[in-house]
């Protein structure tokens, strides 16, 4: 392809053009389901809305911690901080 001089150019920007609406349909599709492919995954909140700072030490097994900050940043009581953390895909 890229050492072939017989290449046909108009073949290649069609290939390219039919290559970027197919992009575009899929980036309209993720916006549907309510994600934003602009923004890298490691930089989106979690779905589960558990603050960042609560995944981390939930990925690094401090699950006691985890609920005592979320109880902070959002005045929840232990049970409901418990179940909440507990309830969550990082858990």
């Amino acid at each position: 392809m890229f050492g072939r001089k017989d290449v046909n150019l108009s073949a290649l920007e069609a290939r390219v053009a039919a290559l970027e609406r197919r992009l575009a349909e899929q980036d309209r599709i993720i916006a549907q389901l309510g994600g934003d492919s602009s923004i890298p995954l490691s930089l989106q909140r979690p779905q589960s809305g558990l603050h960042p700072e609560v995944v981390a030490l939930l990925q690094q097994g401090k699950k006691i911690a985890a609920i005592k900050r979320h109880r902070e940043l959002t005045g929840a009581g232990l049970k409901e901080a418990k179940e909440t953390v507990e309830a969550s895909r990082f858990y």
